[in-house]
């Protein structure tokens, strides 16, 4: 057993799921927008739109609007029935979890590789700033070590900064990730 490690197991408390689940939102709302969540919220139950409309005192176009994005993205589905009276559809709407799961990981994916494509951009070379700019290296031996646009002399740029950020953030994503693995695994256990 590694040092100061313990095997046993902490029990899950509600301050733990509702930490989870905190997280897990506010993916969903960096990828799409506060209004599609609180309607993924409201979806725990199957509903029809108008029923997630008047909960969320919303129009009805705009629930139906924010419904249809996120059945694009397949998070969400719906059975359609057609009154024989009136020739109308309704449509009754339900939470697809497992694909709000495959969103985020795919998400979380995505700003993965976007993360490690400026970390290989920031140590890939040398660049250049002035008040105004910034440029790489090859931009600004072309421009004799000059902004064209205020004239200012172009200095080497210490991006130490950038790099510890987008490493850190990097490992705030892994972290996510893992956590949303196990999570994922837990839940397939059951």
């Amino acid at each position: 057993m590694p040092c100061g490690k313990k095997t046993s197991k902490r029990p899950t408390t509600r301050k733990t799921e509702s930490k989870k689940k905190s997280v897990l939102r506010d993916i969903l709302v960096e990828g799409l927008s506060e209004d599609h969540v609180a309607i993924i919220e409201r979806l725990s139950k199957p509903k029809y739109d108008e029923d997630v409309a008047a909960e969320l005192k919303l129009k009805a176009t705009i629930v139906r609007t924010l419904l249809n994005d996120l059945h694009v993205n397949n998070l969400v589905g719906y059975e359609r029935s057609k009154n024989k009276k009136t020739g109308w559809y309704t449509y009754l709407w339900n939470r697809r979890d497992d694909k709000v799961k495959e969103y985020i990981r795919g998400y979380l994916n995505k700003r993965l590789e976007e993360l490690n494509k400026q970390l290989d951009n920031e140590r890939e070379g040398m660049s250049f700033n002035c008040s105004c700019s910034r440029m790489p290296f090859d931009s600004a031996m072309e421009t004799g070590f000059k902004c064209p646009e205020c004239n200012e002399k172009l200095v080497e740029y210490d991006n130490c900064e950038i790099v510890d950020r987008i490493v850190n953030e990097i490992s705030k994503v892994n972290s996510l990730l893992a956590q949303t693995e196990n999570e994922f695994l837990l839940e397939k256990g059951k």
